[in-house]
C-alpha cells in the first residue's frame, strides 16, 4: 500500500527526533531503499541517505521522500519539500527497519479490509479493524442521524441507533442544524475538517455520496491521530470500503419492521386500508379499541429539510413519549399516542412536546382525543387542518389545536364554493347594509343580544343603553327579520352569519359587496 510523506514522517517522529521540510500528503510512496550514488533515483520511492557527498537538486523526481542520516546533515537547510533529517546517532538500519514496519502495518491493515469485504462482513468490523491505524473514536452516520456503526464514540443513552433520539442527544442535533459549518459540510468532497461548535466535537470527515448527494458521513474525532491531512487519504480509502459495504445492503437502519410503524404507515398511505385487519393488528400489540388516542403532526422547517433531521425528530418523540409511535409522512413527523398506556398525563405530554417544538423552531397541529381504531386517519387530517388553519389565523404561534380552529375551519368550508355574503342570512345581510346607510344600530344590537343569550339586562348593560331603548330596537329587529327569535336553528344560522361576514371583511379588508 502506498503512503504519503507526511504519514510516514508522522510515524517516524514517534520513534526518532526528526526535522522535516514541507511534506506532501498524496499517497505515492513505496519501497524504502538506501541511496546509491550510481543508481538513478526513481519516482515514488523513499531514499535513506547516508552518503556525505549527496547533493539534492531540482532535477530529482518530485515524488520522493529523502531521509538524511548523519552528522553532515545536522545543520542542513530544509530548502526543498519532502526532506527529513534524522540525528546521526540513529543507525541507518534502525531507520530502515522502522520504515518496513510502517509499510507492513498498513499492508496488513489493507489486507484485513479486503478479507472483510470478501467475507461480506459488517461495517462495524471495518471500523474495528482500523483501530490499529486510527485509534481515535470513529463513527459512520447517516445524514438523517442514523448511527450505522461506531467505535469508542461516547453514545450513552442513545436509542434506536439514532442521534437525537433522546433529550440528551437532541441538544447535539439541534445545535448541528443551526451550525453553518455543519450545513456547509453537506457539500464537501474528499476529506475535510469539521471544527465542532461547542456541543459537537471536532472531527475529520468524509462524505459518502449517492447520485452526487451526501447520504453518509465517516468521521473520527480527537485522539491520538491528528485531525489534519495526515490521515486524510486513509479516511478516504476506508470510506471506499464502507461505500462498498453499504452498496451490499448490510447497513442497519431504523427498524421499520416494528409492527406499529408498519400499521400506521399503512393507515397514512393506503386510502383503501382494511380497518378490520388493522384493528386486529393493533390489538395484537396491545393497542386496544377501548383506548383513547391522540395524533400530533410535527411540521419540519427548511433548516430541518436541509439537515435531514426528520428521522431524529421521529425517534426523539417516540422515545420521549411512552406508548407512542412516530412515522415519517410527506416530510413531517406524525405521532400517535395511546393515552391509556402512556404513563404521562395529557398535560405532561403537551408540556414536553411543546417545549421541544418551540426550542427546535418547529410547528405542530394537534387532533382531538378519540376512542378506538377507526379514527386514526381522521385524526391525522384533524392535526393537519389544525396546523394549516392555525398558521393562517395565528402565524406567530407554533402550536395549534383543532379545538381552537374548529369554527374558522367550519366557516372556511362553508365558503369554499360561495362567498360569505351569499351563504349568510339574507335578511341579516340587508340589515347590515341598512345600518351602515342609516346608523340604526340594529345589526350590532342583534349580535350583542344573541351573544348574551337574549338576556335583556345583560345586553343593555353591554351596549350602555337603557332597557326601554333595547326593547324598542328589539321590536324593530323582529319586524325586519319577520321572526320572533325563538327558533334555535335560525338563531344558530344568525350567529354563524355574523362570523361569516366578519371573516369576509377580514379577508377583503372591507365590508362584503352588495353585488
Amino acid at each position: 500500500m502506498k503512503l504519503s510523506a507526511k504519514l510516514i514522517c508522522y510515524h517516524l517522529q514517534k520513534s526518532f527526533p526528526i526535522h522535516t521540510s514541507r511534506l506532501d500528503v498524496s499517497p505515492v510512496l513505496s519501497c524504502p531503499v538506501c541511496y546509491e550514488r550510481q543508481v538513478p533515483l526513481k519516482d515514488g520511492r523513499i531514499y535513506l541517505v547516508t552518503d556525505p557527498d549527496f547533493q539534492l537538486t531540482f532535477r530529482h523526481p518530485k515524488n520522493i521522500l529523502f531521509l538524511m542520516v548523519g552528522t553532515e546533515y545536522r545543520n542542513s537547510g530544509l530548502s526543498q519539500p519532502n526532506m527529513c533529517i534524522i540525528p546521526e546517532d540513529i543507525p541507518a538500519n534502525t531507520v530502515l527497519n522502522r520504515l518496513q514496519e510502517i509499510f507492513l502495518l498498513y499492508d496488513q491493515w489493507n489486507q484485513s479490509l479486503m478479507d472483510s469485504r470478501l467475507r461480506n462482513a459488517s461495517i462495524q468490523e471495518l471500523l474495528d479493524l482500523t483501530d490499529c491505524i486510527i485509534p481515535n473514536p470513529m463513527m459512520l452516520i447517516g445524514m438523517d442521524f442514523t448511527i450505522i456503526a461506531s467505535r469508542s464514540w461516547p453514545l450513552d443513552g442513545l436509542s434506536n441507533s439514532v442521534l437525537g433520539s433522546s433529550e440528551a442527544s437532541w441538544t447535539l442535533v439541534d445545535s448541528l442544524k443551526q451550525d453553518p459549518n455543519y450545513e456547509d459540510a453537506f457539500y464537501k468532497t474528499g476529506y475535510f475538517y469539521y471544527p465542532g461548535n461547542g456541543i459537537s466535537v471536532p472531527a475529520l470527515c468524509v462524505n459518502i455520496s449517492n447520485n452526487d448527494k451526501a447520504v453518509y458521513r465517516l468521521m473520527f474525532s480527537t485522539g491520538e491521530a491528528p485531525l489534519d491531512d495526515t490521515f486524510g487519504f486513509i479516511l478516504e480509502y476506508l470510506s471506499q470500503m464502507v461505500s462498498h459495504a453499504l452498496s451490499t445492503g448490510i447497513m442497519h437502519n431504523r427498524d421499520k419492521a416494528f409492527p406499529l410503524h408498519q400499521i400506521f404507515i399503512s393507515i397514512l398511505t393506503d386510502p383503501g386500508a382494511d380497518y378490520v385487519k388493522i384493528s386486529q393488528q393493533l390489538t395484537n400489540v396491545g393497542w386496544l379499541s377501548s383506548h383513547m388516542y391522540l395524533c400530533i403532526l410535527v411540521q419540519t422547517g427548511l433548516i430541518d429539510q436541509k439537515n435531514l433531521t426528520l428521522n431524529a425528530i421521529c425517534n426523539y418523540l417516540e422515545n420521549t413519549i411512552p406508548a407512542s409511535c412516530a412515522t415519517e409522512y410527506k416530510g413531517n413527523a406524525i405521532l400517535f399516542i395511546n393515552l391509556d398506556l402512556c404513563t404521562m398525563t395529557v398535560h405532561e405530554i403537551s408540556d414536553k412536546i411543546e417545549g421541544f417544538i418551540k426550542s427546535s423552531m418547529l410547528s405542530a397541529g394537534y387532533s382531538r382525543k378519540m376512542l378506538g381504531h377507526f379514527n386514526f386517519h381522521r385524526q391525522y387530517i384533524q392535526a393537519s387542518v389544525a396546523l394549516q388553519v392555525g398558521k393562517r389565523k395565528n402565524p406567530a404561534e407554533s402550536i395549534h389545536h383543532f379545538n381552537t380552529i374548529a369554527l374558522p375551519y367550519i366557516l372556511e368550508q362553508a365558503t369554499r364554493k360561495l362567498p360569505a355574503y351569499m351563504v349568510c342570512h339574507e335578511k341579516l345581510l340587508a340589515m347590515k347594509y341598512k345600518d351602515e346607510a342609516g346608523q340604526s344600530h340594529l345589526y350590532d344590537t342583534l349580535r350583542c343580544l344573541l351573544e348574551h343569550n337574549q338576556n335583556i339586562a345583560h345586553t343593555a348593560n353591554a351596549l350602555f343603553i337603557h332597557r326601554t331603548t333595547l326593547l324598542y330596537r328589539l321590536d324593530k329587529i323582529k319586524a325586519f327579520l319577520d321572526s320572533d327569535l325563538t327558533d334555535r336553528d335560525e338563531i344558530l344560522y344568525l350567529l354563524l352569519s355574523f362570523h361569516l361576514m366578519d371573516m369576509e371583511s377580514e379577508n377583503r379588508g372591507n365590508t362584503p359587496s352588495k353585488n
